[in-house]
């Protein structure tokens, strides 16, 4: 609650509803297991195995998704264990629940190991520009529609696309997008200043808004992302490209940038993706 209340809340529905599901998992399975009540220490290296192999049989859920769910209970552990200046009746309180971190073992291999699931494997599938096409031209929502403009212009990750303040990261007399909003911290997830491009500025202007998606980014991505499934399995469009999704969109800028007649050097391209 600590977790979900001071940081995944503030950071949105999406790291909320997945500390919310994460918490769920991991306290059903420690009640299947006959611990109803844990604490930290109870989240031995053999507790936590015999947890993945609880939530995998109640769920029936990937060793992937356990894996992301885990990740969520360390990060929740983590910051238990780091002074944390929290707001309670308007006034600033540092908070600190526990003396120290345990480890929390996140291994899809390991986890797969234990569930007899399969590992998953990282997605190939690269979409022509015909198909892209056929995809945006099945989009209605503006949202969506200027989701994918500044993805294909930025190849910015989805956290910093709806994050974007056009009148504080946007820089039209220099030509270049912050993607790094003012008072958030870098991390590996790095959020690099980049070259805007003509079309873009071009968009940002034609939208005059200061907030260009205004929508939930979980509302956005859902939307997108069923654009491509077959009618009858949650799509509507008839488009037809099952693994399209809003997070090909970067995989694809990636690719093509390799593929780009003129030189694109691997450290241009590894910075322009916050990658170092």
């Amino acid at each position: 609650m600590h977790y979900q209340d001071n940081y995944a809340e503030p950071k949105g529905s999406k790291q909320l509803a997945g500390a919310r599901r994460a918490a769920e998992l991991i306290l059903g399975a420690f009640k299947e297991i006959g611990i109803p009540s844990p604490v930290v220490a109870d989240l031995t290296r053999i507790r936590q195995q015999r947890c993945w192999e609880k939530i995998a049989e109640t769920a029936k859920i990937t060793p992937k998704s356990i894996c992301t769910y885990m990740i969520s209970v360390r990060a929740a552990i983590n910051y238990a264990a780091v002074p944390q200046v929290i707001k309670l009746d308007g006034k600033d309180h540092e908070v600190q629940l526990l003396d120290g971190s345990v480890p929390v073992f996140c291994n899809e291999e390991e986890i797969a190991d234990h569930v007899g699931g399969i590992v998953s494997k990282p997605r190939d599938y690269i979409p022509t520009y015909q198909d892209l096409g056929r995809w945006i031209d099945s989009i209605e929502e503006e949202d969506d529609f200027r989701f994918v403009v500044i993805m294909l212009n930025t190849c910015a990750r989805n956290e910093a696309i709806f994050d974007l303040d056009i009148a504080k990261q946007v820089n039209f007399e220099y030509g270049t997008i912050d993607l790094n909003p003012p008072g958030r911290r870098q991390t590996r997830k790095r959020r690099p200043v980049i070259r805007m491009t003509t079309n873009l500025a071009g968009w940002f202007q034609h939208w005059n808004d200061q907030k260009p998606i205004r929508q939930y980014q979980d509302t956005v991505e859902k939307r997108l992302n069923k654009i491509g499934k077959p009618v009858g399995d949650g799509g509507t469009k008839g488009v037809n490209l099952p693994e399209m999704t809003c997070y090909t969109l970067r995989h694809f800028m990636a690719t093509n940038l390799r593929r780009a007649s003129f030189p694109v050097s691997k450290e241009q391209r590894s910075k322009w993706l916050g990658h170092w």
